[in-house]
């Protein structure tokens, strides 16, 4: 028999056999299942470890959490369970389970079952194998629905004809491993595809299940390819029909993206996919941007990026201008988020603009002064709104390299002490 995780990287290795071990101490059946036994059989990275479990996958999972020091989250009602390892590496765990939906787009229904049943819910032929980790049975290759084959021959396959009405979300994903894998959309499935967004079926999907699959598009290393396709095919989630989008633009992004690898700051920076968002939005109006973001849930500091993305990119002259001092630049970028500025370091057509942002990120982003309010106020200084605006001043001074010292500093804050 082979065995197929006779490849997987030693770390995973062994973390499926200590699962595989706790499953058969307790008469429990487990699969790693999906993904990782798609990239297993293409010989691809993955270190997504999702197992189904014919049993109590819950009480498998608390049996886990503490020989792995995880932190375990439990969701009754799904039967499942996620591990969080310190190393900050997720394990899913679930019980094989099946779906139906009330009506397209709905959420569906949870129920137990087999793992055929298992299987079968999922959404395409290659994400709908197993393979089983117990004693006896390591290692062995699960396939009722012919993803093998489909992974030889390279084609995205729906299991059912009704998979995408279903759920319209499949769409983005096919599109998304279509792309990523250089496969092609089964003929059948393709025309169901098409069926469903001339039915505009997606729309019975709420905007954050499709802002969810385009930013994992987005996360793609290459996310224009599958944003292309899409466009193609006549939708783009959460984008109104019509919606202009700058393919060039993000293809000029993606080839900057790349040099800006040798920027000290861009090994700290983790909002890519942010960046992306922006300028696949850029030439859409004020209006289309807040009916987008008045569906979608992200955290507030994103959702001010971009918003901000749309007006500093009106800086960019300014930002060109002859003997710029650095402690001009840093007042006119200082309220803009991280993000805001990386969009438009990224988005840059010229190189003085560009070096100019890089030295912000680089240094004067993060200066700090030596002393602070107190020192002041020991000065003789009374407490209040003067205070900061003496420490910004001494601030710009420094950025502008006339202050070294935390002498220099008391010197410069008394000097603008006397001129207030």
């Amino acid at each position: 028999m082979n065995n197929h995780l006779s490849k997987v990287d030693g770390k995973a290795l062994r973390m499926i056999r200590l699962i595989a071990r706790e499953a058969d101490r307790r008469g429990m059946a487990a699969y790693v299942v999906g993904g990782i036994v798609r990239d297993i059989l293409l010989k691809r990275e993955n270190y997504d470890l999702d197992f189904v479990i014919e049993g109590d996958a819950i009480r498998l999972a608390r049996a886990l959490a503490g020989p792995l020091n995880a932190r375990l989250t439990a969701h009754g009602s799904f039967g499942t369970a996620v591990l969080k390892l310190p190393s900050g590496q997720r394990i899913d765990l679930a019980v094989t389970r099946k779906e139906t939906y009330r009506h397209s787009g709905a959420l569906p229904v949870v129920s137990p079952g087999t793992m055929q049943d298992d299987l079968l819910r999922r959404d395409f032929t290659i994400n709908a194998m197993a393979i089983a980790v117990n004693r006896g049975r390591f290692g062995q290759l699960i396939d009722i629905c012919g993803g093998r084959k489909d992974l030889l021959s390279k084609k995205i396959r729906i299991l059912h004809a009704q998979s995408f009405m279903d759920d319209p979300t499949r769409i983005a994903r096919a599109v998304r491993f279509e792309q990523r894998f250089g496969f092609g959309i089964e003929r059948r499935t393709l025309t169901l595809l098409k069926e469903c967004v001339r039915k505009k079926a997606t729309q019975n999907v709420k905007a954050q299940r499709h802002f969810n699959e385009l930013k994992k598009i987005l996360c793609e290393p290459d996310p224009v390819r599958p944003l292309q396709r899409l466009h193609q095919l006549g939708w783009i989630p959460v984008l109104p029909a019509g919606t202009k989008v700058s393919f060039a633009g993000l293809r000029r992004l993606q080839t900057r993206v790349r040099k800006l690898g040798k920027m000290p700051w861009y090994n700290t920076f983790e909002q890519w996919w942010l960046i992306k968002f922006m300028v696949l939005i850029a030439q859409c109006t004020e209006h289309v941007v807040n009916g987008i973001l008045s569906g979608i849930h992200i955290a507030k500091h994103e959702r001010q990026s971009i918003l901000q993305s749309r007006q500093i990119r009106h800086l960019g002259r300014k930002l060109s201008t002859q003997d710029l001092p650095a402690s001009q630049i840093y007042q006119m970028l200082k309220s803009f988020t991280k993000e805001a500025i990386v969009y438009l370091r990224a988005t840059a057509s010229q190189e003085v603009v560009a070096q100019r942002i890089d030295r912000y990120l680089q240094r004067d982003m993060d200066m700090r002064l030596r002393i602070n309010g107190d020192d002041l106020k020991k000065m003789g200084m009374v407490p209040g709104s003067k205070i900061g605006k003496v420490l910004e001043q001494v601030l710009c001074l420094k950025i502008d390299n006339k202050v070294k010292s935390k002498d220099d500093e008391l010197k410069w804050a008394k000097l603008c002490l006397a001129e207030s």
